[in-house]
């Protein structure tokens, strides 16, 4: 899988550069060159993260509830192999919440405060393959035609993010899958259509990625996503997860202050305030529409 492919990653940093800490890699673009002991050969067997096209780690911290974006385009695999085949034993909860995450990559891709005529070509392809594929794949296993198919938009997903770079969705799903261990694709998805009303204040973007599924507003992409999301059985608030409200209340503020600071923050298209983020996260702990 891919948090696989993440945690190797960070192996053969330590490996090239045994002095370095890990507060050291988890600042912006800090990996020294790397490929001076060894290259990188990524061969995914989930269709989710596209880590095996990224300069991009996610790295857990138990401890203090927190998980890292570990940025570098050093991270970037020599060589990626993207074979459906490997994919056909996916349960259908792993295929459901693995393709929302690459969905999610999609979407963030094409209106991060980056612009890059490569990610826009590969962000629409890819949003486009998960619309038409995605439902086929959690009901089809076996269907190779359709993992090729995810596999492949992954992987576009995820070449169209390391070049633009992604957003507050994954700020806030960074958090969730640390505090709450939401699996990423989850959390992805269940924050999405919100941060969709949020950034469309400041981008018109989600217009031309709505027209792709025939549709026309924000609006109407955000509730595209929200159903594909019912449709493969995957939740849409936090609360269903199963967090009490004591323990929401508890941590809101903290994850709401590490959200802001974490990297994707940065190529948001709407630039928030702590409030903002911990005002998307009660919406979306509720499962309601935010109006920011």
């Amino acid at each position: 899988g891919c948090s696989s492919i993440d945690a190797a990653k960070m192996m053969w940093t330590f490996y090239e550069y045994p002095e370095l800490t890990f507060e050291d890699v988890i600042k912006p673009f800090n990996i020294p060159a790397l490929r001076q002991k060894a290259r990188f050969v990524a061969i995914p067997t989930t269709s989710g993260t596209g880590t095996e096209m990224t300069g991009l780690a996610v790295i857990t911290d138990n401890e203090k509830g927190v998980k890292y974006p570990v940025v570098s385009y050093e991270l970037t695999p020599d060589v990626a192999i993207i074979d459906g085949n490997l994919c056909k034993i996916m349960s259908d909860r792993i295929t459901a919440n693995t393709g929302l995450d690459a969905l999610t990559h999609s979407i963030e891709a094409y209106v991060s405060n980056i612009e890059d005529n490569y990610a826009d070509v590969l962000s629409k392809g890819s949003m486009e393959m998960i619309f038409d594929n995605l439902r086929t794949a959690v009901a089809e296993p076996e269907n190779l035609t359709v993992r090729q198919n995810m596999h492949d938009a992954s992987a576009m997903a995820g070449f169209a993010f390391t070049n633009s770079w992604l957003g507050i969705a994954h700020s806030l799903a960074h958090q969730l899958g640390g505090m709450y261990h939401i699996p990423h694709g989850v959390a992805n998805v269940i924050v999405l259509p919100n941060v969709i009303r949020f950034n469309s204040k400041a981008t018109n973007r989600f217009e031309d990625l709505a027209t792709v599924l025939g549709k026309q507003t924000a609006e109407d992409l955000a509730q595209e996503v929200e159903t594909l999301r019912a449709d493969i059985n995957v939740i849409g608030s936090v609360k269903d997860f199963g967090v009490s409200e004591e323990e929401w209340t508890k941590n809101l503020k903290y994850i709401a202050n590490n959200s802001f600071a974490d990297p994707c923050t940065g190529f948001n298209p709407r630039k928030p305030t702590v409030d903002e983020l911990e005002q998307i996260f009660q919406a979306c702990y509720e499962g309601v529409k935010v109006n920011l």
